[in-house]
């Protein structure tokens, strides 16, 4: 018989291996909300270190597969105060357990793009129809299966500015509801928990109400039900600091034309730079007012490193360290100012429901727009029910450093001494998992060993998709695998324990 004292020991020795997994984010009606309900608002940053042309689906490593870069990113990016980041173009077929479970140890989560600028790996908004294709969603549902065993992240983008112009306008949107419907069922079938699939919507004041409308529409039809959208970003640039205010850069339009959506909208890009440096009087200003947070759900700060564009916060040198910008000063200050925690709460959550899709409705906001609600088929059901092939299952991993090796310097230069991140342990659950050094970046082959779930049902309203979230988080925290420290310890015990 197990002596009580040495049945707890053992079970102290496992619980205290496991590393510590932030709840996953889910939606009740307007809103993002926490594992208690509570409004999760959005206070990011969007994260492509090397932009767009910086991916190859042929390089060793992407954005999110080094773990020293991360350990380096992380800590600025937590010292910045950011909960959310926004990441572009990423490999499906590389590693990311360290990455995002850095991510995970300080309490910040990613909403991911499944699209890349190469051929192939995204929809072409003028000729949607021949790139909509069984290749295409092999990325697509890829990206899935690589990410969707990570509690922190937030949610799928299936779209960015795809609709851009008159003539994208007018053939792209079905095809867009299309790959919302399809990344959707392949959750449902795929996943463990229900995870949110939105679209980005392009800085035009008309196409992006008329697509807001056209993708947070819904109707009893199940195929359209299953294809809305479950948020909505707006890439938004009319504020610029040290020229606007809330009136004149049109923040004022903006709230009353968004009112009353029943999906989280939120700014997926802001920060105009025509005046530099950025002093982000938008944050304070308008993003996080009481008002305008009845209506968007935060934001992403446009852009975490200096590219062509020059909106970066930071600066990356060739030998990878980075150098913070006057706008990362401004923008950690900006964030530190914010008072949105003191007057948040519950009562910002709408539940009235949504609107029925009106074909007629929406293409009298812009008369360019195709709001046809006719979807095309899925070209690649064989592959949407059996899976990608996909093996790379994402899975958590427990941090042993939280210290980069690549040099820090503040706006001034000089070196940040001991750049370690802080872990946080807000809103966790425990997760078992092995460990990993800053030192040991995964192989681009080193596939995690694929997870085996039972089919689910995508849930077609908020409160069933936090259920269902709510109910898997739950059953994750109950699986759990001894290391060999507790093993030998059992051993040593004399107990054996069944795995």
């Amino acid at each position: 018989m197990v002596s009580p004292f040495r049945a707890f020991l053992v079970a102290f020795c496992v619980f205290s291996s496991l590393a510590s997994a932030l709840l996953p984010i889910t939606i009740d009606g307007n809103m993002f909300v926490d594992s208690n309900g509570d409004p999760f608002v959005v206070v990011g940053v969007d994260y492509q270190p090397g932009g767009s042309s910086g991916y190859s689906n042929s390089a060793s490593s992407d954005v999110l597969s080094d773990a020293d870069v991360c350990l380096r990113d992380v800590y600025l990016l937590q010292k910045l105060g950011v909960n959310t980041i926004r990441t572009y173009t990423v490999s499906p077929w590389l590693n990311h357990d360290a990455c995002m479970s850095v991510l995970n140890a300080v309490g910040i989560y990613v909403i991911l793009d499944v699209n890349s600028p190469l051929g192939g790996e995204s929809i072409q908004r003028d000729d949607p129809a021949n790139s909509y294709n069984e290749g295409y969603l092999k990325r697509v549902f890829s990206i899935v299966d690589a990410f969707m065993g990570y509690p922190n992240l937030l949610g799928f983008f299936a779209g960015n500015e795809v609709v851009n112009d008159a003539t994208s306008a007018s053939v792209s949107p079905p095809y867009i509801r299309a790959v919302q419907r399809d990344i959707k069922n392949y959750i449902a079938l795929h996943a463990n928990r229900t995870i949110p699939v939105g679209y980005s919507a392009a800085d035009d004041n008309s196409l992006r109400v008329a697509g807001w409308e056209y993708f947070q529409c819904d109707s009893d039809e199940k195929s359209l039900q299953i294809s809305r959208s479950d948020f909505y970003g707006l890439n938004s640039y009319q504020w610029c600091s040290g020229r606007d205010d809330f009136q004149t850069s049109g923040y004022g339009v903006l709230e009353t034309t968004f009112a009353n959506s029943s999906i989280p909208l939120f700014f997926s890009e802001f920060g105009c730079n025509v005046i530099q440096p950025r002093t982000f009087t938008e944050i304070n200003g308008g993003v996080y007012t009481e008002s305008m947070l009845q209506v968007f759900d935060g934001g992403l700060v446009y852009e975490y490193s200096e590219e062509d564009n020059s909106y970066g916060l930071v600066k990356i040198g060739s030998d990878g360290s980075v150098t913070m910008k006057q706008d990362y000063v401004n923008l950690q200050v900006a964030y530190a100012n914010m008072t949105y925690k003191s007057f948040l709460s519950k009562s910002f959550i709408n539940t009235s429901g949504s609107s029925n899709c009106n074909a007629t409705y929406i293409e009298s906001i812009d008369s360019s727009f195709n709001a046809s609600f006719a979807l095309p088929n899925c070209p690649a059901e064989a592959m949407l029910k059996s899976g990608s092939g996909n093996n790379n299952i994402g899975k958590w991993i427990a941090l042993n450093s939280t210290q980069t090796t690549y040099k820090i310097f503040d706006q001034n230069g000089q070196e940040i001494t001991n750049p370690e991140i802080t872990i946080v342990s807000d809103q966790t659950q425990l997760e078992s998992q092995s460990s990993v050094t800053s030192s040991a970046v995964p192989s681009a082959t080193s596939a995690a060993t694929s997870s085996s779930f039972g089919n689910t049902s995508l849930s077609t309203t908020a409160s069933a998709s936090t259920s269902a979230t709510s109910s898997s988080a739950a059953t994750a925290a109950l699986v759990g695998a001894a290391s060999p420290l507790v093993l030998s310890l059992a051993g040593l015990l004399g107990i054996t324990l069944v795995l």
